[in-house]
């Protein structure tokens, strides 16, 4: 990306769009989990220079078609890198405000929109993972398939999750598992910390976390945003529930709760005008 450019060279929006489309690549051949690819892609939308996107690639492997990906991201306004569907780099320039809340500071509750309504019950067959009706069914299915509802992390999309979790009583074993209504494993048991963090999905408030999902959109700045993705596991040595709002344009924000509710961080999306 630097080439014979230094660190601090001014980027463009196409590199910034070919860092996005080896994001997207190496999300889609496994390289980032949902979450990293989400907090990556944002940063790449707002940086300012050849350097603070070396940053985000320089961990990861080639992929194969990220070149193709990164020429679809600069000629339209969506592209597809497997199963992938992100959006374009736009001309407004995105960087975001953080907002520590440890404990919160004052007023910073009152900054969330949170919704009474969405604790009314959701009835549908297959209800979106993204939803209080989603969680509720997912943590069920997960009980009677393993026993128990602990994980290492979960990342919860509308029609599927993404968990990684130690092997029934080989704790030093871990799948990782793709849930469609059930469980299939993405690959064979790898080593694994036996002192590795779990989080209990028992102990998920999901009233709570359906209201920051209902306000969540006008809570970090995204109005016209939806909610695709959640992402349950360890943050800052704490267990933690992140919620990522995008909108067709590219503009992304999310937020961070403790899984009974109570605020971390709240990641607001600021348009900087364009260039």
């Amino acid at each position: 990306m630097i080439g014979r450019h230094s660190p601090s060279t001014r980027a463009r929006d196409a590199d910034r769009a070919a860092v996005r489309a080896r994001l997207d690549a190496a999300y889609a051949d496994g390289q980032l989990s949902g979450a990293e690819h989400e907090v990556r892609d944002a940063r790449a939308g707002a940086a300012d220079t050849l350097g603070e996107l070396d940053e985000l690639v320089a961990d990861l492997q080639a992929s194969p078609g990220a070149a193709a990906a990164a020429r679809v991201r600069a000629w339209g306004p969506w592209v597809f890198a497997g199963a992938v569907v992100t959006a374009a780099v736009v001309a407004g320039v995105a960087t975001f405000r953080w907002v520590r809340a440890d404990p919160p500071p004052a007023g910073a509750q009152q900054a969330l929109y949170l919704d009474p309504a969405a604790l009314r019950p959701v009835v549908v067959p297959t209800p979106s993972l993204v939803t209080r009706a989603g969680l509720e069914q997912y943590r069920a299915d997960h009980l009677a398939a393993f026993g128990n509802t602990l994980v290492d992390k979960v990342d919860f999309f509308e029609q599927h999750a993404s968990i990684t979790r130690s092997v029934p009583d080989v704790p030093d074993r871990m799948v990782s598992y793709t849930y469609r209504g059930g469980f299939d494993p993405d690959h064979a048991p790898r080593t694994r910390a036996v002192d590795t963090p779990v989080v209990d999905l028992a102990t998920l408030d999901v009233d709570e976390i359906a209201r920051y999902v209902a306000g969540a959109p006008q809570s970090v700045g995204v109005p016209d945003g939806t909610v695709g993705h959640i992402s349950v596991g360890f943050s800052y040595d704490q267990p933690s529930v992140r919620i990522f709002v995008r909108n067709t344009a590219g503009e992304t924000g999310f937020l961070e709760v403790t899984p009974q509710g109570e605020l971390i961080e709240l990641h607001r999306f600021e348009n900087r005008g364009t260039r």
